[in-house]
């Protein structure tokens, strides 16, 4: 089975198997095999390969690590979460200062967000300075999808409140040039953070809250279906979004 991974880091690189194969020492039908037929090298092989590549091995070959592939079809699946709370907080970090691009977030609220990073509404202004587009979809706290959820998850009006205090951590950079914010009222079956090639998505379950759900990590390949329903799903939604007024 081809190694997607693998042609997708290459491609991105503009490496090629005799170039990589020339910067490893190894064959340069090797490598070939490594993308046409999924062969595995050896780990210091493959740890020098993803250095070169800019790449985690584990991501590449997951064989190398003893992990499982969670999509051998397509290879989208970095990993899954059993729940939200098991995502190291610098997880959320990272990938939004990995972001050169463009940042998407589809939440109810993503209190989360700023709680467990006192510096992530910092970057946001940071990202929105140097060019990124960001775009952050609130659920709206007077409407009934909303109301919906904070009785199914026992907390009534606690999840309208969560959303306005969500509100009031990102005030002060509400306006600034590159930052688009707007109150979707969806039922909101995912959660989505998008950052340019890299997502998360937090699928909901009923009356369950949404830190006890889990969390995939999927990265954009050539070919891959998955990342690009999660796209679709978040521009279904931004299109009926209505904008932040500044007051709100």
């Amino acid at each position: 089975m081809p190694n997607e991974r693998l042609r997708t880091a290459l491609t991105r690189r503009s490496w090629t198997p005799p170039t990589l194969g020339e910067a490893l020492g190894v064959d340069a039908k090797t490598v070939e095999r490594w993308v046409t037929k999924g062969r595995t090298p050896h780990r210091a092989t493959a740890m020098r390969a993803a250095r070169l590549l800019g790449e985690d091995p584990d991501y590449l070959w997951p064989d190398v690590g003893k992990r499982v592939a969670m999509d051998e079809k397509h290879g989208e699946v970095v990993t899954v979460y059993t729940e939200r709370s098991a995502v190291p907080n610098k997880r959320w970090l990272s990938l939004l200062q990995s972001a050169i691009e463009s940042v998407d977030i589809l939440v109810f609220a993503g209190l989360h967000l700023p709680e467990a990073n006192p510096s992530w509404i910092r970057e946001i202004q940071n990202k929105c300075e140097s060019g990124v587009k960001v775009r952050i979809a609130f659920g709206d706290p007077d409407s009934v999808e909303v109301q919906t959820r904070g009785e199914e998850e026992g907390v009534g009006e606690g999840m309208a409140a969560r959303i306005r205090y969500a509100l009031s951590w990102h005030q002060p950079i509400i306006g600034i040039e590159n930052l688009e914010v707007g109150f979707h009222s969806t039922v909101l079956y995912n959660s989505i953070l998008r950052f340019d090639d890299q997502m998360l998505v937090n699928p909901h379950i009923y009356s369950m809250p949404a830190f006890r759900a889990p969390i995939l990590h999927l990265r954009r390949i050539e070919g891959g279906p998955l990342f690009e329903t999660y796209v679709d799903c978040f521009e279904r939604v931004w299109s009926g979004c209505r904008p932040h007024d500044g007051n709100k």
